[in-house]
């Protein structure tokens, strides 16, 4: 009722003056939608005909803001952010149940290197891929040349651990779980099987070359541990070097790499080989979800590490909203929006957990990085990118419009956060 009387005070505001210059009245004259008769002859006032439908088209236009945010708020994107939500939140109410060491071998040992073989084993190169592969190692480069600028411009000078592990992590991307979903319900299939593609340089990167990269940057010295364990081995007996190759090949990240290059060097998808495609591809689609149970269970919303985090993510957003505006300027003026929004969704994409597990991987040898550090900016990166793209999507080609304010907003939100 309350609703019925707001619309009718809506109407009468400008209800006069809509229909007094229709050309279909005539005498009778109506006002507010009646026509004006005495009191006397109270069977001849009747309303308007049109009176109904204009009601109607007032009450949209009033009322046009919430099927939009209804609508919104049902798009896969946003659920699929509220679900990763709720599974975080229940991995909090369990902190105190769930061993997060156990939780992280299964997802380090058994989800992610299925997710290796089955993004290894469905790629396929042909020649007309060169602009696209082209645009995603720009964008790869983008993102590493971001991350060491946030971490420079974020952690001082004097504590290199924090700023070379924060340098490596912000300079990955995880768009298959960040992204692809907000492209695909916002933008269209087509352009998230692009970014698929364009995302190609970006797993070579982070599955192949990510772990030498480690050892460059690291600080050349192997932890008391492992020296031990090396010379403990060494002292046992002389390992031939097949021997050494078998051990290599039954790390499962090796393996899974491995298996990825030579299913997709003979161009099978590991979701042909039937159950056991199958049941690689379980394994892989729970990644997701176990992720997010780790992340509430070891996530710790105090202290100064959140905050460091935060600074860091602002920062690469920021400086990679700078970059890719001036790409879209010189490069991809003359396309759709929908191209230019695919592009700018795929830069916002959250850190990658491939990466994170490379670095836990090595940092058992080479000393120089805080895996704890690279693991809060993984769990924190996947909110802060559901909220941009988010953004993103409802405000469309006004977002990239404006996309250097934003990057230059998150890099003061960066400065001014300490």
């Amino acid at each position: 009722q309350l609703l019925g009387v707001v619309v009718l005070i809506l109407v009468q505001l400008d209800f006069c003056s809509s229909f007094t210059q229709s050309p279909s009245i005539s005498a009778p004259k109506f006002h507010n939608g009646y026509n004006v008769f005495p009191d006397s002859q109270p069977h001849l006032r009747k309303v308007h005909p049109n009176f109904h439908s204009y009601a109607a088209t007032k009450t949209s236009r009033s009322l046009g803001i919430i099927p939009t945010v209804q609508a919104a708020f049902q798009t896969s994107g946003v659920q699929k952010v509220l679900e990763l939500g709720v599974i975080a939140g229940i991995g909090s109410a369990l902190r105190n149940k769930l061993d997060g060491k156990a939780v992280t071998a299964l997802l380090l040992n058994a989800m992610v290197p299925a997710v290796i073989v089955s993004s290894l084993s469905s790629l396929t190169l042909t020649s007309e891929m060169g602009t696209v592969l082209l645009s995603g190692i720009l964008l790869a480069t983008t993102q590493l040349g971001a991350g060491e600028l946030a971490s420079r411009f974020v952690i001082p000078r004097d504590e290199p651990v924090l700023r070379r592990t924060a340098g490596v992590q912000l300079g990955t991307m995880a768009p298959a779980l960040s992204v692809y979903s907000f492209t695909r319900e916002f933008v269209g299939s087509t352009y998230a099987g692009l970014q698929a593609l364009a995302d190609i340089p970006t797993k070579i990167y982070t599955l192949l070359l990510v772990p030498y990269y480690l050892r460059f940057r690291g600080s050349g010295q192997k932890s008391q541990k492992a020296s031990t364990d090396n010379e403990k081995s060494e002292s046992v007996s002389q390992k031939s070097t097949f021997r050494k190759i078998i051990n290599a090949l039954g790390d499962p990240f090796n393996l899974a790499i491995t298996c990825g290059l030579l299913l997709a060097t003979f161009g099978t998808p590991i979701s042909s080989l039937g159950f056991f495609g199958k049941a690689i591809g379980s394994l892989a689609s729970a990644q997701t979800a176990v992720l997010f149970l780790l992340i509430g269970i070891k996530l710790q919303i105090k202290g100064d590490r959140p905050r460091l985090c935060l600074r860091l993510l602002f920062a690469r957003h920021g400086f990679c909203s700078l970059a890719v505006s001036s790409y879209l300027a010189t490069f991809m003026s003359q396309l759709g929006p929908d191209a230019r929004l695919a592009v700018v969704l795929s830069s916002q994409a959250a850190c990658s957990i491939i990466a994170y597990g490379q670095m836990a991987k090595v940092a058992t040898v080479v000393d120089g990085y805080d895996t704890d550090l690279a693991f809060d900016i993984v769990a924190l990166s996947f909110p802060l990118t559901a909220v941009l793209n988010t953004i993103a999507c409802l405000v469309g080609s006004l977002y990239v419009d404006y996309l250097p304010l934003t990057g230059t907003l998150l890099l003061v939100l960066s400065a001014l956060a300490k």
